[in-house]
């Protein structure tokens, strides 16, 4: 397995923080880095949720539908998530 991972950032739409995320994309087959990056761009700084953000990711046509994608936030000071799709 392949795993790639870049950082994205987004504003938090319930209270207005910054936070962060490291994308990891997961994959037995190929994918460009270029691609991964210009899904980010498509949410990078957007106001969002996790799992929002995670499900964009998902849907976006330059990742193959047969990775998993795994979204891990640091959301303020205190708080680690993770959503995997």
């Amino acid at each position: 397995m392949i795993v790639h991972t870049t950082t994205v950032h987004g504003r938090c739409p319930i209270n207005g923080s910054w936070d962060y995320y490291e994308l990891e994309v997961r994959t037995d087959g190929f994918v460009k880095c270029e691609d991964i990056e210009a899904a980010c761009d498509r949410v990078r700084g957007s106001e969002m949720t996790q799992e929002a953000m995670a499900e964009e990711l998902r849907l976006a046509d330059e990742i193959p539908s047969d990775c998993v994608i795994v979204l891990r936030g640091r959301h303020g000071q205190n708080v680690s998530t993770l959503v995997e799709i």
